[in-house]
Order: structure tokens, then sequence, then C-alpha cells
């Protein structure tokens, strides 16, 4: 669907914390508007008591959705595009160790001035534990409350809440674009 959204709400839904929502809000939010359209990080619209006063992260009153609806249409948004983690899964893997040949040279007298020689090096092999995390990302237009898009992905390994964010917003962000689903400029 090729909509060309000019003003979008960004919505990180089920944080339980307004930095956490902030942070990958801002991402997604930072690199749709390089695009030219408007993008609005939802935790600058509506604070997180609005619609999660126990901060348990979910809606506390399913009746707020229509409130909510009716401001992004007085405020002239297009479109809202709203993410959350779905699951997490981690996952302990071998990872083998290597062994690598270093050489070594020495002096053997005159007739033999260099002799070269092997030396073995090992590493040993080690577990670790990989954390995968499946996000899920719906774009609705504001207008009809049609979905228009729809992905998931998954962020492997995220070394933190800003590595997370960014990884999610450089893969889905891309996609939204390529579907027409922004304007640009």
């Amino acid at each position: 669907m090729n909509k060309g959204y000019k003003k979008v709400l960004v919505f990180a839904v089920g944080t339980k914390s307004l930095v956490n929502q902030s942070v990958a809000e801002r991402a997604v939010a930072i690199r749709i508007a390089k695009t030219g359209t408007v993008a609005v990080p939802a935790s600058d619209v509506f604070p997180l008591a609005t619609y999660d006063a126990n901060k348990d992260g979910k809606i506390d009153d399913p009746t707020i959705a229509d409130k909510l609806a009716a401001k992004l249409k007085v405020d002239g948004y297009e479109a809202v595009l709203i993410f959350g983690v779905k699951d997490i899964k981690e996952q302990q893997r071998y990872v083998p160790g290597t062994v690598t040949y270093q050489p070594t040279s020495y002096y053997n007298g005159w007739s033999n001035y260099w002799a070269t020689t092997y030396q073995t090096v090992e590493t040993p092999g080690y577990y670790t534990t990989d954390a995968e995390a499946y996000v899920e990302a719906n774009m609705f237009d504001v207008q009809t409350s049609d979905l228009v898009w729809s992905a998931q992905t998954e962020i492997l390994n995220p070394g933190s809440l800003s590595d997370a964010a960014d990884s999610f917003a450089g893969t889905i962000v891309p996609s939204i674009i390529n579907n027409g689903l922004v304007s640009t400029k």
C-alpha cells in the first residue's frame, strides 16, 4: 500500500519504563524523519501515566484507545507505527577452540643460517549464551484504523537497549520506506 504518510506517531508498547520506551521510539523516529516525514515518539505526546498508570507495560483501560485516536486525528497524524518485543529466547551454544601454527625461527650454524619450525597455538572452546529478541511492528492508518503494514524481526545479542533500538530501526525503517508508507524528500 503506497500511502506516503507525512506525519507518523512512533509508539513502543510493553516497555514498563518511560526511558526504555523513549529510547526505542526515538531510534525509529529519527530514521523515519530522515525521509522527510514528521515522525514523533509517542512518549512526547502521551505521558506513560495516560494509559499505563501502574507501569505494568499494558494499557490500563481499553477505552482509552478511542481517546488517543481522536487526539491523533486532531493533531494531524496520518499513521501510527506500533511495535513491541513479543518474545525473548536464550540459547546456549558451543564455540569450538582453534588451532593455529606460528612460525618460529632460530639460528642454526653458518650452513643453515635460519631454520624455521612451527609452534602450535591452541585456544580452548567455550560455551556462550545467545539472546534473540523477537519484535513485531504494525502500522495503522489513523483515519480508517486499518492495518496497512506489518513485520516481524529478530535482534540477536543486543549489547544494550540503544543497540537493540538502532538495530531494529535499521531493519524496519528501510522496509517501511520500500513499501512507500512514508513520504520521501
